[in-house]
């Protein structure tokens, strides 16, 4: 498995093109890449670029790198180009690992992310829409309060909510098919609440 987000990229075009942000591999095959014209290319959550190239390329690194951060700034601006093109019907079938962002600004999520979603890294749901469901984990550990924050309605795994501190404006989803991660003060008050867990 390849560090997300993995793409290719054409030194020579600047062209990119994404299958799998988990798999080089799949994209080649997928996508059917001759080798010889691409490069594997990473964006990683906490903003790191990688661009591989071989002494072939003959380009100037510094130059085309800066190219490629004129048009994505951002890592959610690369996430945000690059969903919709391998989305179906507003579905992500695999799992989202976004551990190394801080913040949701500007982030646009799929509808439904049919594997896990790890978001752990943020501690405010400022900003934050969330998928209608994810099918598999959803991690918000990061999170010590429930402002502005809308679960989805369905998680299919289990739910870490584990940094909350207290369950003032914590609405829980309808349904939660594995454990949910909770600290002791904040079942006490849900349990004061009568809500079931």
């Amino acid at each position: 498995m390849c560090q997300f987000a993995s793409f290719f990229h054409n030194p020579h075009t600047g062209e990119i093109v994404v299958s799998d942000l988990t798999s080089h591999g799949n994209t080649e095959q997928t996508l059917k890449l001759n080798l010889n014209i691409w490069r594997e290319g990473h964006y990683l959550p906490n903003g790191e670029i990688v661009l591989r190239t071989t002494s072939d390329d003959r380009i100037d690194l510094v130059e085309y790198k800066n190219a490629f951060v004129s048009r994505f700034p951002t890592f959610v601006s690369f996430l945000n180009w690059s969903l919709p093109i391998i989305t179906k019907d507003g579905v992500y079938e695999s799992d989202l690992d976004l551990r190394g962002l801080t913040s949701a600004k500007d982030l646009v999520l799929p509808k439904t992310v049919g594997g896990g979603l790890d978001l752990r890294g943020l501690t405010s749901a400022k900003d934050l829409v969330l998928p209608k469901t994810v099918g598999g984990w959803l991690d918000l550990r990061g999170l010590t309060s429930a402002k502005d924050l809308v679960l989805p309605k369905t998680v299919g795994g289990g739910l870490d909510l584990s940094g909350l501190t207290s369950a003032k404006d914590l609405v829980l989803p309808k349904t939660v098919g594995g454990g949910l991660d909770l600290r002791d003060t904040v079942r006490t008050e849900l349990n004061d609440k009568k809500v079931k867990l």
